[in-house]
């Protein structure tokens, strides 16, 4: 006779043995011969999205606030006669930015942005960004890991605002690239004395992007 107690048996039975083929545990016996027994286990690493942009003194792998400056000072013979001016300051000196990329999402573009024409307190009294050059070149030393080299850098809009971007292509999404930035003021044009730009004033300020779709 069926009893709800053989019933509740019956069933706790079924579900020991539905758990016994699902369970990662096994139990094997036997009198002679080599025995064996296996257990399974899963695992998942989730490696998260990250995009690291460099340029000038930094901290790896680390949001740091500082922000370099880099000077130029015309001699006053030289003024508006197109001779190139180096500039001072930067990490690496004399005028040389330090510059690195890391991203693990793909390509990776690079602009820069302005807000305007760099000036001396007075508006209409102006040096176009266009004055600012920057060559490209590769690091004395190479980071382990990263891809040294002439990272281009992106055309500045001469009157502000958003300058070319530039790509750096991904290989299996990874983008590990750094270089060197060295700015020189081009000296194309006389213009009235001061001082033009400043730490975020006078438009003196650059503010580089680093973009990951």
């Amino acid at each position: 006779m069926w009893t709800w107690a053989r019933l509740a048996l019956l069933a706790g039975l079924a579900a020991a043995v539905q758990a016994a083929a699902h369970a990662e545990s096994q139990f094997v016996s036997g009198s002679s011969g080599t025995l064996t027994a296996t257990a399974r286990l899963d695992l998942i690493v989730t490696i998260p999205r990250i995009l690291y942009l460099r340029v000038g003194t930094g901290t790896e792998y680390a949001s740091s606030a500082t922000i370099d400056m880099i000077s130029f000072a015309v001699p006053a013979a030289s003024v508006g006669t197109g001779t190139p001016v180096a500039g001072t300051g930067g990490d690496l000196g004399s005028g040389a930015v330090t510059v690195r990329v890391m991203g693990n999402g793909g390509d990776i573009t690079l602009n820069a942005n302005t807000t305007g024409p760099l000036n001396n307190g007075t508006a209409s009294q102006q040096i176009g960004w266009d004055q600012i050059t920057v060559a490209s070149s590769a690091l004395s030393n190479t980071t382990a890991n990263f891809s040294n080299g002439s990272i281009t850098h992106p055309s500045f809009n001469a009157t502000g605002g958003a300058g070319t971007s530039v790509l750096l292509p991904a290989s299996n999404k990874m983008v590990r690239q750094e270089g060197k930035w060295t700015y020189s003021y081009a000296n194309n044009n006389v213009v009235a004395a001061g001082t033009y730009g400043g730490a975020g004033v006078n438009n003196g300020r650059v503010t580089y992007t680093a973009t990951m779709p």
